[in-house]
């Protein structure tokens, strides 16, 4: 896979496949949030995600075409935390979920420093959870419940940490996650903290 996978900054001309990719059931069907059918609110949604320091997103590219969406989001430098979500949009890709995290898990432990990824998962969805184990992921025992279309789901609540990855094993997956577009202060936070 190495080289042919590759992530590029999400542009505003990419509002209706995402638009398309988070309507569709087998995706929406586990993401805490439905979304409205409008363009023009995805491209707005685009368009804040410069200024936000909490968060940022990325397409997914297989030999340079989009295949899927990533994002990291409740961002702590200074706590060295935040938690992330991604899925393979296009349907004839799905089989190769389980190999986009490890790019992510090398650029974020090494570039931003993080020491501690969390993530959210329906307690349904087996298959990602799975995924997270193998990656070396460990599990709260405490179980979550949300309220959606009218119907309680649970979800678990799941962390990675920095000394637990295993980066010799993954080392071929290396790539970079561009930020060029992300009008942010956490890469100058990050510069700073690690000058003192």
């Amino acid at each position: 896979m190495k080289n042919l996978i590759t992530f590029r900054e999400i542009k505003i001309e990419d509002a209706k496949i995402l638009l398309n990719w988070r309507r569709k059931k087998r995706i929406s069907e586990f993401q805490f949030t439905d979304i409205n059918n409008s363009l023009v609110n995805q491209k707005k949604w685009i368009k804040n995600s410069y200024n936000n320091n909490n968060y940022y997103h990325w397409m997914i590219l297989l030999k340079k075409k989009p295949i899927g969406f990533f994002n990291i989001n409740n961002i702590d430098i200074m706590k060295k935390k935040a938690s992330w979500a991604w899925y393979i949009g296009s349907d004839k890709h799905i089989s190769l979920g389980g190999f986009i995290p490890p790019y992510f898990y090398n650029w974020v432990f090494s570039f931003l420093n993080i020491d501690k990824l969390d993530i959210f998962v329906f307690t349904k969805n087996t298959n990602v959870i799975k995924i997270h184990n193998i990656h070396g992921y460990k599990a709260y025992k405490k179980k979550y419940f949300i309220k959606k279309n009218k119907k309680k789901i649970s979800y678990i609540k799941m962390y990675l940490l920095k000394k637990n990855w295993n980066f010799d094993m993954y080392k071929k997956y290396d790539t970079k996650f561009p930020i060029s577009l992300w009008k942010t202060n956490i890469i100058s936070i990050k510069n700073e903290k690690e000058k003192n």
